[in-house]
């Protein structure tokens, strides 16, 4: 009997409010995609936010379980078991997340952890997808895009406000887009992984050091860091772009796409830090962060400010570091 209760204890009831939680995670943004469709993205949180805080691994396992099989038997009943089973993409993130910080591992070896196994869940799950349907996924999404930019153009065209010239320079940057596309897509889609991974991650950590701030292991996001050696990847992409031709280019141009955002997720915790560092005001800050997303060149000085930091160590970290290692 004992057992038993310790047991319910700590695994809960099917519909105690963990579980409840997790389903509503995942099946509110796929019934409403219009309004909440974006939280599809970051639902490795969620998964990274209750391993961390439940009484062990296998407890929260079984309330992850729990609500999944709600939210699923939700989506079936509701006709969005498609976009359902690609949610649970995101579960291998999460759980790679909450590996890392079981290790002790930096937020550098975290995202690139993270970064792979996204990486191949979603490969894994469209090679299913396309076996399936018989379809290519790859090949339709480029076929989709370009048919939206044609019909983009085809709306232009008959919009008679427009002057001549201005739909002729529109005509011309979007017919560049429909050539350059098929060029930088897979850099495109591996950024998007970047991407939704940074994204979690820097949403897991936040969250932590309010939630529960005694096993927080990665340091605030101002903080973070790519290894030295990431500038490897920035030389090589600038000397496939000068010396490629053909295949070889475009690969220069993916490795180039990858590397802006990897410096510009550093240069923006470069500003984060240097504005945390100064005490500024909080409205103050927004302000800073509004005007660099918003300026023409704010978003390129940003990335340009990320890689600087690589040699003018901005934070100081290495110095940090070597003080830390002495004491």
């Amino acid at each position: 009997m004992g057992r038993h209760g310790n047991s319910l204890q700590h695994n809960g009831p099917f519909l105690s409010a963990r579980p409840l939680l997790v389903a509503l995670f995942f099946f509110l943004p796929i019934a409403v995609p219009g309004l909440i469709g974006w939280l599809n993205g970051l639902l490795a949180v969620p998964i990274f936010l209750l391993l961390q805080t439940a009484a062990d691994e296998r407890t929260g396992g079984l309330q992850i379980r729990n609500g999944l099989l709600m939210a699923g038997l939700a989506s079936l009943l509701t006709g969005h078991l498609p976009m359902f089973l690609f949610t649970l993409t995101m579960l291998p993130l999460g759980y790679s997340l909450h590996l890392s910080v079981a290790r002790q591992k930096t937020p550098a070896e975290s995202g690139a952890a993270g970064i792979l196994t996204l990486g191949i869940s979603w490969l894994l799950f469209w090679s299913v997808y396309g076996t399936v349907s018989g379809m290519n996924p790859y090949i339709a999404l480029l076929t989709d895009m370009d048919a939206f930019l044609g019909q983009v153009v085809a709306v232009y065209r008959t919009n008679g406000d427009l002057p001549a010239d201005v739909l002729y320079n529109l005509e011309r940057i979007i017919e560049g887009i429909r050539v350059l596309l098929p060029k930088i897509l897979p850099g495109l889609l591996a950024g998007t992984v970047l991407i939704t991974v940074s994204l979690n991650m820097v949403i897991c950590s936040t969250l932590m050091r309010r939630v529960a701030p005694d096993k927080t292991v990665w340091p605030p996001y101002g903080d973070w860091r790519l290894p030295d050696k990431a500038v490897w990847l920035l030389i090589c992409a600038f000397a496939l772009l000068l010396v490629g031709q053909g295949g070889v280019k475009n690969v220069g141009s993916s490795l180039m796409l990858i590397s802006g955002l990897l410096y510009f997720f550093q240069g923006a915790a470069v500003v984060i830090h240097v504005l945390n560092r100064w005490n500024l005001p909080r409205t103050f800050r927004f302000f800073v962060y509004v005007i660099l997303a918003l300026q023409r060149y704010g978003m390129l000085l940003v990335v340009i400010v990320g890689i600087a930091d690589t040699w003018a160590d901005f934070r100081k970290l290495d110095h940090k570091e070597n003080k830390d290692k002495t004491e």
